[in-house]
């Protein structure tokens, strides 16, 4: 049996683990996948080991910069986003991708029929995700794309690294204090900070300075209150389901190349999420 993983530091809360092991058992795969905590402190020690009997990994919070040094190979996308969040090991060698970007892609065509290439986004927040997306956009073609964070500097940071790998891009950056960015020049507006996890977390972002065209993407995996007050406003809504799901479908492909079912895929991430019924 193959087994598959994912690191972090914490797993516990991870549903990923039902969502690849029905992809596995719909292609009469004969694998598994696990959740495996791995303290920063300690990646020296794990990924050696895992190189003896995993065939492959994802990374997720805080490895995905650090696995890059453990890495024999990297794909050109990854190498150009520094993020890596799926691992192949080739006998004993390892190459590392990214595929956030792409799973917020497919998430955003299937949900709005929303193309990439020369769309206008704008993202709340300026954490690990919301960069290794932005960079993806910006390579695909993006036309516009601005952040905004509560602190403008990390923002700035990143619109600095979208003008590096495609300067038809336009970038702009802002403070949550500021937000000198007109709304009504994006159509896309994806949340991507942590606020909305817990029920008693306040909105990062009113809502109300939305309008009924703009496509609301919460990177949370539930309708936060944030996505609740857009969908008031008559905004069309997705959470981050998709993208999870995508991301996965994505890692899936690579560790098997074969095509992902993606349906059941779909269907055991609803019932880990409790979203089946």
């Amino acid at each position: 049996m193959d087994k598959y993983g994912l690191i972090g530091w914490p797993v516990a809360h991870s549903v990923s683990p039902p969502m690849q092991n029905a992809g596995f058992t719909a292609a009469n795969i004969d694998a598994n996948y696990e959740k495996v905590a791995v303290a920063p402190e300690d990646m020296d020690d794990v990924i050696p080991k895992m190189k003896e009997s995993f065939s492959g990994w994802n990374c997720t919070v805080p490895h995905k910069q650090h696995i890059i040094e453990f890495l024999d190979d990297i794909d050109p996308l990854a190498k150009a986003l520094g993020s890596v969040n799926t691992v192949v090991n080739k006998n004993g060698k390892l190459k590392g991708y990214s595929t956030d970007g792409y799973g917020m892609q497919i998430s955003l065509k299937e949900s709005f029929n929303k193309d990439i290439k020369d769309a206008s986004i704008l993202f709340i927040g300026a954490g690990g995700a919301a960069r290794a997306v932005a960079l993806h956009f910006a390579l695909e073609g993006a036309e516009k794309i601005a952040i905004i964070n509560r602190s403008e500097d990390k923002a700035k940071k990143i619109a600095e690294e979208i003008n590096i790998l495609n300067p038809n891009t336009k970038a702009d950056s802002d403070s949550l204090s500021c937000q000198k960015i007109n709304l009504d020049d994006y159509e896309v507006i994806i949340q991507s900070t942590s606020l909305g996890l817990h029920a008693d977390d306040p909105s990062p972002f009113d809502a109300t300075s939305l309008n009924s065209s703009h496509l609301v993407v919460d990177m949370i995996y539930k309708e936060t209150p944030f996505l609740k007050q857009a969908k008031e406003i008559g905004c069309k809504t997705i959470d981050g389901e998709g993208m999870l799901l995508h991301q996965g479908v994505k890692a899936w492909e690579i560790w098997t190349n074969e095509k992902g079912p993606v349906e059941e895929m779909r269907q055991a991430l609803k019932k880990a999420l409790g979203k089946d019924s």
